[in-house]
């Protein structure tokens, strides 16, 4: 598995308010403005929820975290009394202790699909 961190969206047909991002390799310092940048601009071009398919990502650091974060603020705004517009999916065992232990899924709910993911936003 490739460590430079690449990501592609996709909008599902079943739901074309969010929007998926597929990640890989690794959720870096490099990685970390990508993402962010990539949130941004779906959530300018109307995605009102976002799933983050961590599927292909083999190593996260702290700069991950931190940009998971800030599409965190992004998607829910603080005047904002909506919650679960980010959510999170197909983590491996290890990104997901590394996230489990920093918190993260307090705020940020984790799916073990895509799919089942996808369905619980707006309900």
């Amino acid at each position: 598995m490739s460590v430079e961190f690449e990501l592609s969206k996709e909008i599902p047909e079943s739901k074309p308010n969010v929007a998926v991002l597929h990640l890989s390799g690794w959720l870096d310092a490099q990685g970390e403005d990508k993402l962010v940048e990539a949130v941004q601009k779906a959530r300018t071009e109307g995605a009102e929820y976002m799933l983050l398919d961590l599927g292909g990502v083999s190593t996260i650091t702290s700069a991950g975290i931190r940009g998971i974060q800030k599409c965190f603020g992004i998607m829910a705004p603080k005047d904002e009394t909506v919650i679960g517009r980010l959510k999170l999916c197909n983590a491996s065992p290890q990104v997901y202790e590394v996230l489990s232990i920093t918190g993260l899924l307090v705020s940020i709910p984790m799916y073990e699909s895509a799919d089942i993911a996808i369905d619980s936003f707006g309900k």
